[in-house]
C-alpha cells in the first residue's frame, strides 16, 4: 500500500504518535450549532415525557379520546415554552462561563478522530504550543509539559470510524457531525482546513450515509 502524504497546514499538526492534532475555538454567541444540539435532547425529553403521560391517562382510562388529546396538546405547549426559555437561559449562562467560546482539540488518525472540550483557562495558543512540542518540533522528544495539558480535558469524546452511520458535513458551519447508534460527535475545522478533515473522515467512515 501506497503511503499517504503528510498534509501540512498552519493549524493542523502530525504529530510523532501518528495523529493529526489540531485546536478550534469556537464562539458560542455566534455559532448555533451546540444550541441546536442541546435543543434536539430537550426535544427528545420532551417526546418521552408526554407518551408517558399519554400511555399513563389511557392506563387509567381517564376521558375521552378527545379530550386526553386535548389535554396532552395543552401540556406540550406549555412545557415547549418553559423548555425554550430554560435552554436559552441556560445556554447563555454557560457561554458567559465559558468566556464566550468553547476551545477544543481534536485527535485523528485511521482508526477514529477524539474531540476534547478544555477548561475555559486553556487558551488556544497554549494548547497550540502543546501540540508543536508532541509534533517534535521544539526539542524532538514529547515533553511532559505538552502531554500533560493535551491529557488534561474537561470533556471528550471519541468515534471510531468504524462505528459511524451518518456524517453530515456543513461547510458554512465548519461542522462534521458523525452519528452512531447512541452517539453524536462534532469535529470542527478552519474554513482552509475543512476539505481535507471532511474527505478525510468521509474516506474512512465505510459504514456511513453521507447527509
Amino acid at each position: 500500500m501506497t503511503e499517504q502524504p503528510v498534509y501540512e497546514s498552519e493549524n493542523i499538526t502530525m504529530c510523532t504518535d501518528g495523529k493529526y492534532r489540531w485546536v478550534y475555538e469556537l464562539n458560542l454567541y455566534k455559532n448555533p450549532a451546540i444550541i441546536k444540539e442541546v435543543g434536539r435532547v430537550m426535544l427528545i425529553s420532551l417526546v418521552i415525557v408526554l407518551v408517558l403521560i399519554s400511555g399513563f391517562q389511557i392506563i387509567d382510562g381517564i376521558g375521552t379520546l378527545a379530550e386526553r388529546l386535548l389535554f396532552v396538546a395543552e401540556l406540550a405547549g406549555i412545557l415547549i415554552v418553559i423548555l425554550v426559555v430554560i435552554t436559552i437561559l441556560g445556554y447563555l449562562l454557560y457561554s458567559y462561563m465559558m468566556g464566550g467560546t468553547y476551545c477544543a482539540l481534536f485527535e485523528m488518525d485511521e482508526n477514529g478522530v477524539c474531540n476534547k472540550a478544555q477548561e475555559k483557562h486553556i487558551k488556544k495558543a497554549e494548547l497550540i504550543s502543546a501540540i508543536t512540542v508532541i509534533a517534535g518540533l521544539a526539542g524532538g522528544r514529547p515533553g511532559v509539559v505538552g502531554t500533560g495539558m493535551l491529557a488534561s480535558a474537561r470533556t471528550y469524546m471519541y468515534t471510531s470510524f468504524d462505528s459511524v452511520k451518518e456524517l453530515e458535513i456543513l461547510p458554512k458551519q465548519h461542522l462534521i457531525r458523525l452519528n452512531g447508534t447512541l452517539d453524536r460527535n462534532q469535529v470542527y475545522a478552519e474554513e482552509e482546513d475543512f476539505a481535507f478533515v471532511a474527505d478525510f473522515i468521509r474516506a474512512r467512515c465505510r459504514n456511513a450515509k453521507v447527509i
